[in-house]
Order: C-alpha cells, then sequence, then structure tokens
C-alpha cells in the first residue's frame, strides 16, 4: 500500500528500513510519575539496536557537513533564550530554520525522517496525527511546516532526534538518561476548527484523552480533588523532568486507592 505522504517510499532512494520492523521496534517508553516506585514508572533501558536508533544514525550518516552545522548539536547544547535545548518544549515553536518537506533535505532524508516519526506513534494513530498537523498548519501536508535536531553523535553514545512544530514535540531518545520517559517532555495538540475551540472540542483528535482524565478526576474525593487540582495552568516551557528530588504540584499517584489508579493507568495507555 502506497503511503499517503511518501507515494514512491519503496524507490531505491528510500530508506532502507523495513517499515514494519521498524515501528514494532520502537523502544518501550517509561511512563514518569510524582510517585516512586508505583506500578505505573518503567525504565527505557538504553538499546543500541534498535531500529529506531539505527534509523536515526543513518539519517545523521547522510547529512553533509553543512547540514551536520546547522541541525545538529552537542549533547548539552544550551540555546541562549531557551536553555538545554533538547528538553525545551513549547506548544509552536521551530528547533532549527529548515523545514522537513524543503530543497533543504534531499528525498531519502525526507524518507528516513518520516518513517523515524510514523515508527514514534501507534499506528492506529498515523492518520489521525496527520490531519492534526494539516489543520495545524493551514493545510499543509506534513513537513512542510515542522523542523528537526539531533543531538549527540548517534552510534556513540547519548544521543536524541527532537522533531517540532506548532502543536509537536516528539523526541526520538538513544542512549540518554534510565527512567526518563520519551528522552524529554513532548507536547502535542489540535486546534480542529478554530483558536477558541467549544466545550465539546468538535473534530479534535485527542479530545477523547481529556474525557477519560476528567473520569479519573471525578473517582476523587473531595480531599483530593484540593490537592489535585493546579490554581494554575504553567507554561508549556516550565513542564520539564525533574529527577527524583523534584517536587511536582498535584497529588502523587500512591496516594490514589485501587480504582483510581486502575483509571488512571487507561488514561495513559491511550496516550
Amino acid at each position: 500500500m502506497s503511503d499517503p505522504i511518501f507515494s514512491n517510499s519503496n524507490s531505491p532512494d528510500s530508506n532502507p528500513l523495513n517499515r514494519r520492523d521498524f515501528i514494532k521496534s520502537v523502544s518501550a517508553i517509561g511512563i514518569a510519575t510524582a510517585a516512586s516506585g508505583n506500578q505505573f514508572t518503567q525504565a527505557a533501558a538504553p538499546d543500541t539496536s534498535k531500529a529506531d536508533e539505527t534509523a536515526v544514525k543513518g539519517l545523521y550518516e547522510s547529512l553533509t557537513d553543512a547540514q551536520k552545522k546547522e541541525i545538529c548539536f552537542d549533547w548539552d547544547h544550551k540555546d541562549a533564550s531557551r536553555g538545554l535545548l533538547r528538553t525545551f518544549v513549547s506548544n509552536n515553536w521551530q528547533i532549527t530554520k529548515p523545514h522537513i518537506r524543503s530543497e533543504y533535505y534531499s528525498k531519502k532524508q525526507q524518507d528516513i525522517i518520516h518513517d523515524i516519526f510514523k515508527g514514534l506513534v501507534n499506528p492506529e494513530w498515523y492518520s489521525k496525527f496527520l490531519k492534526q498537523l494539516k489543520d495545524d498548519t493551514n493545510g499543509n501536508e506534513w513537513g512542510a511546516d515542522q523542523s528537526i535536531a539531533i543531538f549527540g553523535k548517534p552510534g556513540s553514545g547519548k544521543f536524541e532526534f527532537v522533531m517540532t512544530g506548532r502543536h509537536m514535540t516528539l523526541r526520538a531518545d538513544g542512549n540518554s538518561e534510565d527512567s526518563v520517559a520519551f528522552g524529554g517532555p513532548i507536547f502535542y495538540g489540535h486546534a480542529a476548527d478554530t483558536f477558541n475551540e467549544g466545550a465539546d472540542h468538535k473534530g479534535n483528535i485527542f479530545w477523547p484523552q481529556a474525557l477519560k482524565a476528567n473520569k479519573v478526576y471525578q473517582l476523587l474525593s473531595e480531599d483530593q480533588r484540593k490537592i489535585a487540582l493546579v490554581e494554575k495552568t504553567p507554561p508549556e516551557a516550565a513542564v520539564g523532568f525533574k529527577g527524583k528530588e523534584g517536587k511536582f504540584s498535584g497529588i502523587a499517584v500512591n496516594k490514589l486507592d485501587s480504582t483510581q489508579k486502575k483509571e488512571l493507568q487507561g488514561v495513559l495507555s491511550g496516550l
């Protein structure tokens, strides 16, 4: 079956990875929660044999020196305004200037980037993400308004691939810190109809996830709700991993009963 974005993905110039194997072999993702030792926390152990890491390594090796100078950074590179760049997140930003679907990248490089992206999302959500990106970029196809960066050197130590755009920050991490989900904070959203959506969020592909989260809230006691509710939503850039000694707003998972935890697990499994 042809791909809706890259119809000639089986051409000799395309990514040599088998897409089905690629999707199956994406590294397990740990769920980061405020409670230590609870049933949801998993450490995502690095594995350099994974196909997602192979794809990022292949992309890196295909880049020219000029491309590497513009979109590749040291592992701990700090931006003057964004801080540690590989962990930055926002609702609408470009991590580098070149867009994926442009003359800057060769057709083969675009194919590899597309396969990395496709391998990061659940196959059932792939077409939904394409719709979200198109709706949020005035009808542009995937890659036309998204950019990427690579941190570290794939194949020799820690590295991370980051893709950004409007309502999108996704990561493919290789050999990153233990027990850190996704390699850093991620962001996704959808302005399906208008910027200020109605109460039913018509057409928003992620609204069912919000409804699931609301079910958890409905199960909380009055005292738990007082702890769980955050008066003011923090800006996206302020959301990040804080380590074992970090302080978190809201209610800790280990303060929930078994029924509440089960409902929360259902929310996480739907992400």
